[in-house]
């Protein structure tokens, strides 16, 4: 599933649905390219060797399987170092003023929220992920988000609420089962990432109808994170030019 969207200079991006948690990787990859026509893909797809964001961020200790659990300012220098001359990221509060000067502006923003099934913004606090903003109506004070390769619409200040309501999480155990055994799970380079209740326990966090053959060896431990300090009331901003924002994250 996905969506094609046309920049200002008339480019056709492609906005695709995540391969397994990687909702960061998927839409950092888009706005990369929508503003700056650079064309790295989230996942390389089972290719080691190819160029990923993924194996990147693994490469220099970012990420464990894909996740994207930081918003700060040292995360916000680390993208810009991908490409110095053309990349402009800030790490700036996250608030509604913020989101229509910045989208106003041209620019795009990467905001991590808590999703609920239906892919909107809620104040559980759980289910941290990530949506891009690409264009605000400041009439009703909605803006379009893309997130699970498809458009939505949000209203800013809810999403400004879910925002800051994101939690820390515990440690999580990610295992991989075949990508052809369930078509209901979600693919990562061949092979599904579920849930693992612990490190060694082959079952899934969340209960299914039918127990999944883990492959043995493949899960992976995503240590604690202070969401609260590395997401909750922070976003991810891009923009075609150097110009600081006075709202802007201090380390």
């Amino acid at each position: 599933m996905s969506i094609t969207v046309t920049n200002p200079e008339g480019r056709n991006v492609e906005f695709k649905d995540q391969r397994g948690p990687t909702c960061g990787l998927y839409a950092l990859s888009f706005v990369l390219e929508y503003l700056y026509d650079i064309k790295i893909p989230a996942t390389a797809d089972g290719d080691k060797t190819s160029e990923s964001l993924r194996n990147k961020f693994k490469k220099d200790g970012k990420t464990v399987i894909g996740e994207l659990y930081d918003a700060t300012p040292d995360m916000a220098t680390y993208i810009e170092k991908l490409a110095p001359s053309k990349i402009k990221c800030q790490s700036v509060a996250c608030d509604v003023t913020s989101i229509i000067e910045t989208l106003n502006g041209g620019g795009l923003c990467m905001v991590p929220f808590c999703v609920d099934a239906s892919g909107k913004p809620d104040h559980s606090g759980i289910h941290a992920h990530w949506c891009v903003l690409l264009n605000v109506w400041e009439v009703d004070g909605t803006a379009v988000a893309c997130h699970w390769g498809k458009d939505h619409v949000f209203n800013l200040s809810q999403l400004e609420e879910s925002n800051k309501a994101i939690k820390d999480v515990e440690e999580q155990y990610w295992g991989k089962i075949p990508a052809a055994s369930y078509s209901f799970s979600i693919p990562i380079e061949g092979l599904n990432y579920v849930q693992c209740k612990t490190n060694t326990d082959t079952s899934c966090k969340c209960e299914y109808p039918l127990p999944f053959p883990i492959k043995s060896g493949s899960i992976k431990s995503i240590p604690a994170k202070p969401l609260s300090q590395t997401l909750a009331g922070k976003m991810l901003v891009f923009r075609n030019n150097g110009s600081c924002d006075e709202n802007a994250v201090s380390q």
